[in-house]
């Protein structure tokens, strides 16, 4: 991997040309990198309550409020001033109530110098089924953006999406009196009607993905699509720039830069979720 910015004293478990793949601790990892280095990080840490060894430990409170805010305080570090910082994270339902630490993480990271720049929330479609007792199948995640300045990269032309409105909601959009421009006239001032709107249009803060519904080999439990980096990746980063994924898992951030050409590094503490990885990147998905 000679392009990047970085060299790491730990042997990769996965290399192309443009990006590389440690089992390793993250913060062993971040720790090497340079400051100012990357440009976007897009990562999914575990989940509350989620399994840790398969020995009955869970990931609690005090693992966010202690390791995860280490993992954060050095992307915060590592991030080029033009960087974003994307997190996917959902709390999950405890009991009777809805779990609070996706609000806390986001003030935890605002105190560490953070700017709170966006909230997207992706929508799945099909979620996955199941019985809810007095709740609805949850279909909703979310996505924070944070950045380490003001001054963010921003490509939203690279996300272009067809313009929603049909024919009938053209022509109507067309006699709106806000759809008409003032214009001088042989005949004295008149109106000029104009366009309803462009064919394609940036995209909105709501992204309706579907989830990962791909073979699951190593058994991860909570993978996102390709789709998710992959609109990230191009809004905010051009092609040789960094990603980085410190929660790398099977390795979707990997797979959805490399198919973009941008240099990405992605750190993994199982091993076995890593072994997914080069297959996936042969076939691109």
């Amino acid at each position: 991997m000679t392009a990047l910015p970085h060299s790491l004293s730990l042997e990769p478990t996965v290399r192309t040309d443009l990006g590389a793949l440690y089992v390793s601790d993250c913060l062993d990892v971040l720790r090497e990198l340079p400051a100012d280095s990357v440009d976007l990080v897009v990562t999914s840490p575990p989940y509350d309550r989620q399994p840790k060894y398969g020995n009955g430990e869970s990931y609690l409170r005090d693992w966010y409020s202690g390791f995860f805010l280490k993992v954060t305080q050095e992307v915060f570090r590592v991030l080029k001033p033009h960087g974003s910082f994307v997190l996917n994270y959902r709390s999950k339902r405890h009991g009777n109530e809805r779990g609070l630490l996706q609000y806390e993480i986001v003030f935890w990271l605002r105190d560490q110098g953070f700017l709170f720049a966006e909230d997207f929330v992706w929508g799945k479609p099909s979620p996955p089924p199941g019985r809810f007792n007095r709740y609805l199948k949850d279909a909703v995640e979310y996505c924070f953006q944070f950045t380490k300045t003001g001054d963010w990269q921003f490509f939203p032309e690279a996300c272009l999406t067809p313009a929603r409105w049909d024919r009938k909601d053209v022509e109507r959009r067309k006699k709106l009196a806000h759809n008409y421009d003032r214009a001088d006239a042989p005949s004295g001032q008149g109106r000029k009607r104009v366009q309803a709107g462009p064919d394609m249009v940036r995209p909105s803060t709501l992204l309706s993905f579907e989830p990962e519904f791909l073979p699951n080999p190593t058994k991860h439990p909570a993978r996102f699509p390709i789709a998710l980096p992959d609109f990230f990746i191009r809004l905010m980063t051009q092609p040789g720039q960094v990603v980085l994924d410190p929660f790398g898992g099977t390795g979707t951030t990997g797979v959805a830069a490399e198919k973009l050409g941008r240099q990405w590094l992605l750190t993994e503490l199982d091993a076995n979720y890593a072994t997914a990885l080069p297959d996936r990147l042969a076939k691109g998905r």
